[in-house]
């Protein structure tokens, strides 16, 4: 086993990104390792940039992820998960990419169009060792909120087996971290399922 892990957050302001960094944190304290979490804002506003560095290990670690060194990039939001693949990952590298995207300025006004999501894919699958992307979409609008799809995530994040903690340690840290309300520990299952069911490119 590796003697740390890193798992870099990727998402926009408002989708949750450090209720993850915090949640992934608690887990890991559960389980007894040292975590440390970093946080990068981009533009300081709803919408803008927004990347934390999850660092997990037994020993100290300095806050923010070196550039080649992330482990698991959990993208909230596709393009900003290309973004964070191509400043930070390296051969170890395994992306776990959300399909809903959140329209920029550009594509709203129809100066730009937003990326395809095989494009966006295809991208990410030359820089990281292997991709998967599930789509929160039709869970969300059943729960009535978007603003759950980073439980979704982390669910999902289970599901692919690929982070060193354990599922039960990352659904106490959320519940640790935002109650026990129903749509955000629906969505965990939910996520949970798709990433048992997704397949890496």
């Amino acid at each position: 086993m590796k003697q740390h892990q890193n798992i870099l957050i990727a998402g926009v302001g408002g989708q949750g990104n450090l209720v993850c960094g915090k949640t992934l944190a608690q887990a890991a304290v559960e389980e007894g390792y040292k975590p440390v979490v970093g946080q990068i804002f981009g533009a300081s506003r709803r919408g803008g940039t927004v990347q934390t560095h999850v660092r997990i290990s037994n020993s100290n670690l300095g806050p923010l992820i070196p550039r080649g060194d992330v482990h698991i990039i959990l993208g909230l939001e596709p393009m900003e998960t290309l973004r964070a693949a191509i400043e930070y990952a390296g051969p170890e590298t395994i992306a776990l990419m959300s399909e809903t995207p959140v329209q920029t300025v550009d594509s709203l006004a129809g100066r730009k169009l937003y990326p395809r999501l095989d494009e966006l894919r295809g991208s990410l699958s030359a820089l990281a060792r292997r991709v998967y992307s599930v789509d929160p979409t039709e869970t969300l609008e059943d729960l009535g909120t978007y603003r759950v799809q980073n439980s979704y995530m982390l669910g999902a994040l289970c599901g692919i087996q690929t982070a060193r903690l354990s599922k039960e340690s990352i659904k106490t840290g959320l519940i640790e971290i935002v109650g026990r309300s129903q749509p955000n520990t629906e969505a965990f299952e939910e996520g949970l399922k798709a990433g048992r069911c997704a397949v890496s490119e």
